[in-house]
C-alpha cells in the first residue's frame, strides 16, 4: 500500500502519495501535489472533472544564466515548502516569427531562465504508467514545450503520462567556441540544448514515479528539430538507459551534421563549429580563445547574442564534439553503437509547401543549372523523377526535392539503420490538414492562397493528430480529421505502453523490414498499409548524402 502524506499548501490540506501521484478526486479547492527530489509541488486539475492533473513550469535544472551560460545544465537547488506549478514557464530565448506564417508564435514570454518541463497525468494514475517525453521543433532556434498544440491531457486520458520540455535554443543552446571547449573537462562545447534533453530525462528517471510514471518505460518523441534531437539522443552514449522507445516526426540526423568542433581531416566541413563561434564572438567584439573570451561572451545580453549570430550570417546546431556526439551519427548507427530501442519514424507528403514557402521561383534554365551545380550527375535523374512537380513550377519542384531530401529520405534512412536490430514502424502522412497558425490558438485563422487545405500534408501538419488535439487548436476540422486524430494518438499511446503501436480497432501497422519496406499511410481516404514510399525518388538521394562519413 502506498504511503499517504498530508501536506498543507496555501492553507489547504492536500492528500499526496509518498511514491505516487496525487489522486485526490474532485473536491473543490483541492489541488494535486507531489514530492520531488527538489521539493514539494502543487499542480492543478487540467479539466473541470479533475480527470487529469497538470504540473506546469517545473524546473529540471538551474537557470543557465551568468556563469552557468554555456555550461551543462546543473541540478536544481532544493527548496522549502510547496512550490506552485500552476503556470507554464517562459520560452527559451529566440527570435520572433512573422505572423503570416503557420509557424508564428506571437509574443512569447522569453527568458534565459527557461529550463522547465510540464507533466500531465491521469487522476487514476496508479504507479506504473508509461511515460512520453516531447521535444519540440523549430530548427533548434525557436519553439516552446508549453504550446497548446502539445497539451498532454488527451494522451493522459489514453493512459500515458505526458512530459513536454524546453531546451536552450540558437546560439545560447548550440554555440561552439574554442574558449568554451577549453574550459570544459570533456573538451567539448556547442551541444547545450542536447544536454538539456539529457537533463530532462535524468529528471524523469529520478522523479517521474512521484507522478505515477514508470521510469523504466520512457518513450522520447519529437518533430523536425525535436526529431533530430531524438535521433541524436539515440546516437549519444550519454543518453544510454534514459529512454526505452523513440518516435521521430520529420527529422533525422543521417548524412549530418557535417560540423565538427574543429577541422578533422576527411570528415571536415567547410565551416567548423569553432569557426561559427568565433565569427559570432567577433560580432560581439570578443576576440581570443581563452578564459577572458569566455567571460566576455557571458556578459552579452541574450538579444545581443542572437543579433551577433544574424550579423555573422552563421547558423548554430548540433556538432560532433567527441562527448555528447562522439562521431557522425550515421557512423554510430552503421557500426551499431546507438541506443537500441524500438522506433516509430515518419514524414509527410508535402513537407516543403509551407516550410519552404519563401523559396525562389527561377526560370527553367536557371533552375536546371542550379540543380546540376548542386547534384552533379544526379541532376538529370532528379529532373525526370520530379517532372510532374516541375510542370507546376520550379518553386514546387524545388520544395518537393528539398523536402524529400531533408525529411522523407531521412526517415527511411533511420528505419534502415535500426530495422535489423530493433522493431521499427514507418509511417507516411498524406492527409491534408487545414492550414492554421499552429502555435497561436487565439489567432488560428490564416488565409492561405490555395485554400484552407491547399498546402497538402505540410510540415508539422501531423502534430494535432499525434497529440489527439484536433479541435483544441486549429480550424475547420472534419470527421476524417477527428477519426485520424483518435487513430494516430492511440497508435502512439499503444507504442508507449508496449513497443507495438497495434491494438484493437486499429488498422494493422506492419513492422518495417528492408526487403518490402512496409509503412502505414495516414491518408484522406483511410489509414492502411503501403510499401516502398517514394522509392525511386528517395534512391536518388542515397548518392547525395555521404552516409557513414565516407
Amino acid at each position: 500500500m502506498r504511503k499517504m502524506v498530508m501536506v498543507l499548501v496555501f492553507g489547504l490540506a492536500l492528500v499526496v502519495f509518498g511514491n505516487g501521484a496525487v489522486l485526490l478526486g474532485q473536491e473543490s479547492g483541492r489541488n494535486p501535489a507531489v514530492q520531488t527530489s527538489g521539493g514539494d509541488l502543487e499542480g492543478r486539475w487540467a479539466d473541470a472533472a479533475a480527470e487529469v492533473s497538470v504540473f506546469r513550469g517545473v524546473a529540471f535544472a538551474q537557470p543557465p544564466v551568468g556563469n552557468l551560460r554555456w555550461h551543462p545544465p546543473q541540478a536544481v537547488e532544493p527548496w522549502e515548502g510547496a512550490r506552485s506549478a500552476a503556470e507554464f514557464g517562459p520560452a527559451c530565448w529566440q527570435a520572433r516569427n512573422p505572423d503570416n506564417s503557420p509557424y508564428a508564435r506571437g509574443e512569447l514570454p522569453r527568458s534565459e531562465d527557461c529550463l522547465t518541463l510540464n507533466v500531465w497525468t491521469p487522476a487514476d494514475a496508479g504507479d506504473r504508467l508509461p511515460v512520453m517525453v516531447w521535444f519540440h521543433g523549430g530548427g533548434h532556434s525557436s519553439g516552446v514545450g508549453s504550446a497548446t498544440i502539445f497539451d498532454g491531457a488527451a494522451m493522459a486520458r489514453k493512459g500515458v503520462l505526458m512530459v513536454t520540455a524546453n531546451y536552450r535554443l540558437g546560439p545560447l543552446g548550440f554555440l561552439a567556441h574554442p574558449a568554451l571547449t577549453a574550459e570544459s573537462p570533456h573538451g567539448a562545447s556547442g551541444n547545450y540544448g542536447i544536454l538539456d534533453h539529457i537533463a530532462t530525462l535524468e529528471w524523469v528517471r529520478d522523479n517521474i514515479a512521484a507522478f505515477g510514471g514508470d521510469p523504466s518505460n520512457v518513450t522520447i518523441f519529437g518533430q523536425s528539430a525535436g526529431s533530430w534531437s531524438v535521433c541524436a539522443l539515440q546516437a549519444s552514449p550519454l543518453a544510454d538507459g534514459l529512454f526505452h522507445k523513440a518516435i521521430g516526426h520529420s527529422g533525422g540526423c543521417f548524412g549530418a551534421p557535417r560540423a565538427h568542433l574543429a577541422v578533422t581531416g576527411g570528415q571536415a566541413t567547410e565551416v567548423s563549429g569553432h569557426e561559427v563561434g568565433l565569427a559570432i564572438a567577433s560580432e560581439l567584439g570578443v576576440d581570443g580563445k581563452g578564459a577572458d573570451a569566455a567571460s566576455a561572451l557571458r556578459t552579452a545580453a541574450p538579444g545581443e547574442v542572437f543579433q551577433a549570430q544574424r550579423a555573422a550570417g552563421r547558423g548554430t546546431g548540433v556538432v560532433v564534439d567527441g562527448w555528447v556526439l562522439p562521431a557522425l551519427a550515421d557512423e554510430i548507427f552503421r557500426v551499431g553503437d546507438q541506443n537500441k530501442v524500438p522506433v516509430i519514424v515518419g514524414s509527410l507528403s508535402d513537407e516543403g509547401s509551407t516550410l519552404y514557402a519563401g523559396m525562389a521561383e527561377p526560370g527553367r534554365a536557371a533552375f536546371e543549372a542550379g540543380l546540376r551545380d548542386q547534384y552533379g550527375n544526379q541532376a538529370d535523374a532528379l529532373l525526370t523523377a520530379y517532372a510532374r512537380e516541375l510542370d507546376a513550377s520550379t518553386r514546387t519542384a524545388g520544395q518537393a526535392i528539398a523536402a524529400d531530401r531533408n525529411f522523407t529520405w531521412q526517415m527511411r534512412a533511420w528505419a534502415r539503420a535500426v530495422g535489423e536490430t530493433n522493431d521499427v514502424y514507418l509511417y507516411f502522412f498524406s492527409h491534408a490538414p487545414p492550414v492554421f497558425r499552429l502555435y497561436m490558438p487565439d489567432r488560428p485563422h490564416l488565409d492561405y492562397p490555395a485554400g484552407r487545405r491547399g498546402a497538402g500534408a505540410y510540415h508539422s501538419g501531423d502534430l494535432a493528430y499525434a497529440f489527439g488535439n484536433v479541435g483544441l487548436v486549429g480550424v475547420d476540422w472534419n470527421a476524417r480529421d477527428r477519426e485520424l486524430s483518435d487513430q494516430m494518438s492511440q497508435y502512439w499511446a499503444n507504442f508507449a505502453k508496449t513497443g507495438d503501436p497495434n491494438g484493437e480497432g486499429l488498422p494493422t501497422w506492419p513492422r518495417y523490414d528492408r526487403d518490402g519496406e512496409p509503412a502505414l499511410e495516414f491518408a484522406t481516404y483511410g489509414t492502411a498499409a503501403t510499401s516502398k514510399v517514394r522509392e525511386t525518388k528517395l534512391d536518388l538521394f542515397d548518392g547525395v548524402y555521404q552516409v557513414g562519413g565516407n
